[in-house]
């Protein structure tokens, strides 16, 4: 038996569920019937694009249309990639495994400079022409979206479009356009013509570049009339906004694992530094009352414990005490957590600690970014050093053990005490916390400022690695004077070869294309994982760029711009005007404080976001919401019923490891609202245990697991509403009650009973066991990362070894809770070399489980 080429290349890989697919509420559509086929593309690994909720918003969007098939793509991890290359298969979608070129819509999302090789990685992977130049009618449209295109200039080379803005309504009309397109005979370049007539969509080939004599830009040369610029699209209503009804749950932990909901979209607060803050003005805060519905809906469906409210700062929703207030009451009792990912110092309160911790208390997370009143003054934070101290002070004393701060270093006017500061405003906060909580500790993170496109700080100069270098010996200089006495306060400057990069691609021009692409031919892909970033190949890459045009790094990171010299992006309207931010940057200069303008039209700052008629800050306000009757809390039975449930692993869910069947399983128990009693603490955990792991790649009819239920519940009954909700390729075999009191499954289950089909070409298994019984000893060493190797007696693990056929075996492992018992792949090398070990080269299936007596 051999399984298909993917397959089998997906079972070999680091991580498999990355790439199998098959998660619940993912839709499976026929593209052979579709219109229009999108792939939505993430640049990044599947924990990290799965992570994203513009991301998954547009994913369910496309797919609510009929006439529209939508498929994700992500960056495989290099072993798969080599892998592929070496088998000479393109890169694939997760649903249907098509190939990427087999899409006529490529969409990519760009949350991040660093990302732009890992791009030309996928294109290149996919069979993909790099220059959007060189492409044919017959390949995909390649288009970008997300933060980064509202300069997307040094890749503008590679990509056929981009949308500017907000993409949950322009997605339809350029599925529209493409389908009319595909109907009839035009161009590539007519399609691309076409899509410029969509608002908020960039054509970069439409626009040419002119440049003066010093290097710097002139004017960017509109090649389509009435083509000058490009406004970004807005939705002024975030009610609006579909959600999915369904939402995807990825069987693997992605980096936010969690239900995601976006309760606010937008910021008027004016921080200086924030691009997100400024490019999705106005404020425009989701109703309420649908907050609640939303959450209800998507947990009853994906049998999440946990929902991220997600904004800027939640704590700026404006009815965040009483939506959050309701959600605990309600869901608090089936332990189900909220996740505020960001939160303003002060916005912190003792009611909102309250709140947050009547489940479960997650990490805290706190962002001064800056550590004196002055620099906050500049940045136009907003907050002052008693804010931050309160809010440390709420968290320690509502019970938290830990908190979370970042700040930045390298903004415009810093100086070296401001950089200290970081280090003494954090130690006081330690030293407060320690006395309303011991266990109290601090980690700092800090990052290296990068001036960003529609910025006030869009003009200024970015600091040199080797500024940041000596910005973060003074603060290990600081640290070090504290003492051994502030040992629980952590300071993590966060990679500043990457910081150094950033910079220039987030205010370059076409010109660095060149070193974008020479990036990419010297491997780099993948470089926000700091294991995959090298600084030696960027640095040539930027000599390549300096080389062919004159400007390099320097050139557009660590120089200062004037008033009036024309920016990469000054084709693209954001909305915010050019003035706008010229005023707030020499504010910054003044240390001038801006009002939040999004609670009233009299302190209108004239930023240009809002129109007042479509567009304009949209806030709720407490009366708005209305409140839910408080549920009388149901006594919860003294009586339980314990069960034994015997399942299978089939198809795709093989590729899991057993943390994931774990994951999977109880959320599966979720959503078929069985009432699990859960242990005590700050994170609590549901009563159920499970039998051994079972290794991934292998089928199996034998899994175990053993729950507690409150009250009287009957088996058959639990399993038809478990059976209701699995995930495919899970399978219910038997439920059983359990008498109280009894072993566990990892005692009472002595054996694991395993069949393995060898394919075509094997050696002919009665021999090899033959052979394998004449040898004296069979002993393996299983190799530990840290620790000493462990000595496997493959013949005292057996307990019984036949052939069933030329290429069929059978065998029984002990099993154990020790590091000693054997698994099937250590007997399989032995029996038939190492070749047979891999993953898909046989079909193993775990048969049944043996019980018996612990032993004395």
């Amino acid at each position: 038996m051999q399984l298909p080429v993917l397959d089998r290349l997906i079972l070999s890989a680091q991580r498999p569920s990355r790439y199998a697919g098959g998660e619940l509420n993912a839709v499976h559509k026929d593209l052979a019937k579709a219109r229009v086929k999108w792939a939505l593309a993430f640049p990044d690994t599947y924990e990290v694009g799965m992570s994203n909720v513009g991301f998954r918003l547009l994913y369910h969007a496309l797919n609510e249309r009929p006439d529209v098939a939508c498929e994700r793509v992500f960056m495989p991890w290099p072993d798969l990639e080599r892998a592929l290359k070496a088998e000479q298969q393109p890169l694939f979608s997760i649903e249907s495994r098509a190939p990427l070129a087999a899409f006529d819509v490529v969409g990519f999302t760009l949350q991040f400079e660093l990302c732009y090789t890992t791009v030309l990685a996928m294109l290149d992977l996919g069979g993909i022409a790099l220059h959007a130049r060189d492409r044919k009618r017959e390949d995909p449209l390649i288009l970008g979206g997300g933060p980064c295109t509202y300069n997307a200039e040094p890749v503008a080379d590679f990509f056929d479009a981009f949308v500017i803005g907000e993409g949950e309504e322009v997605v339809h009309e350029i599925s529209d356009a493409v389908a009319d397109w595909k109907g009839g005979r035009a161009s590539r370049e007519d399609l691309l013509w076409l899509l410029a007539e969509i608002p908020g969509v960039y054509v970069p080939s439409l626009f040419r570049p002119h440049y003066n004599e010093d290097a710097t830009l002139r004017a960017y040369e509109p090649l389509k009339p009435g083509y000058d610029n490009v406004v970004r699209r807005v939705i002024p209503d975030l009610n609006l906004v579909p959600q999915a009804e369904k939402p995807i749950v990825p069987f693997m932990q992605t980096v936010h694992d969690r239900l995601p909901l976006e309760i606010q979209r937008g910021c008027t607060r004016g921080c200086r530094f924030c691009q997100v803050g400024m490019i999705t003005r106005p404020t425009r805060q989701r109703d309420p009352n649908d907050v609640r519905r939303i959450a209800e809906q998507g947990l009853e469906a994906t049998g999440y414990e946990e929902v991220g409210f997600l904004s800027l700062s939640a704590g700026d929703y404006s009815c965040i005490d009483g939506v959050l207030e309701d959600f605990f009451d309600e869901l608090g009792p089936e332990n189900i957590g909220i996740s505020l990912p960001s939160l303003r110092t002060e916005t912190m309160s003792e009611k909102l600690a309250a709140q947050i911790k009547r489940v479960r208390k997650s990490g805290f997370t706190v962002a001064p970014e800056a550590a004196t009143e002055r620099m906050r003054r500049v940045i136009n934070k907003g907050n002052a050093e008693k804010d931050l101290l309160h809010a440390v002070d709420t968290v320690f004393g509502a019970g938290w053990d830990l908190v979370k701060l970042y700040f930045m270093i390298g903004l415009p006017a810093e100086r070296d005490e401001d950089v200290r500061a970081i280090v003494k405003l954090s130690a006081e906060a330690l030293r407060r916390g320690k006395k309303l909580n011991r266990r109290a500790e601090i980690n700092v993170g800090v990052s290296t400022f990068c001036p960003k496109p529609f910025t006030p700080f869009q003009w200024d100069p970015m600091i040199p690695l080797e500024e940041t270098l000596r910005k973060h010996a003074l603060l290990r200089d600081e640290l070090r004077q504290l003492g051994r006495g502030y040992r629980d306060l952590h300071v993590k400057p966060h990679d500043a070869r990457q910081s150094a990069l950033e910079g220039a691609l987030a205010l370059g021009d076409r010109r660095l294309s060149s070193a974008v692409l020479h990036a990419y031919g010297r491997g780099q892909r993948l470089d926000g994982w700091t294991e995959h970033f090298n600084l030696d190949a960027w640095r040539e890459a930027f000599a390549e760029a300096e080389r062919r045009h004159g400007v390099g790094l320097a050139f557009f990171a660590h120089r200062e711009k004037g008033e009036r010299e024309t920016l990469p992006f000054d084709h693209i309207d954001c909305e915010v005007t050019k003035p706008y931010l010229w005023k707030a940057r020499m504010g910054a200069l003044r240390e001038a404080q801006v009002p939040d303008c999004a609670y009233g039209e009299e302190i209108c700052t004239a930023c240009g976001a809002c129109d007042y008629e479509v567009v304009d800050t949209l806030v709720y306000h407490p009366e708005d919401y209305r409140r839910q009757p408080a549920r009388a809390a149901e006594p919860l039975p003294a009586e339980r019923t314990f069960l034994r449930v015997r399942y299978a692993k089939e198809g795709v869910v093989v590729a899991l490891s057993h943390l994931e069947t774990m994951t999977a399983l109880l959320r599966t128990f979720r959503r078929a609202k069985l009432s699990i009693p859960h242990s005590q603490g700050f994170h609590p955990k549901p009563k159920a245990s499970f039998g051994p792991a079972c290794p991934v790649g292998t089928e199996s009819r034998a899994e175990y697991l053993d729950l507690e239920l409150f009250g009287r519940q009957e088996p058959a009954d639990v399993a038809r509403r478990i059976r209701e909700r699995l995930p495919e390729g899970f399978r219910i075999v038997s439920c059983e009650e359990l008498q109280p009191g009894g072993e566990s499954l990892s005692r009472t289950i002595r054996g694991l009973e395993y069949r393995v089909e060898l394919p075509e070409g094997a050696p002919d298994a009665a021999t090899r066991l033959a052979e394998f019984a004449a040898a004296g000893e069979a002993v393996v060493l299983r190799e530990r990362e840290g620790k000493d190797p462990v000595r496997i007696d493959l013949k005292k693990s057996l307990e019984r070894l036949v052939a069933a056929g030329p290429r069929e075996i059978r065998f029984t492992l002990r099993a154990g809770e020790n590091d000693a018992v054997a698994r099937p792949s250590e007997l399989l090398s032995a029996l038939f070399g190492a070749e047979l070990t891999r993953p898909g080269a046989a079909r193993i299936v775990r048969e049944n489980a043996i019980f018996g007596t612990p032993a004395a």
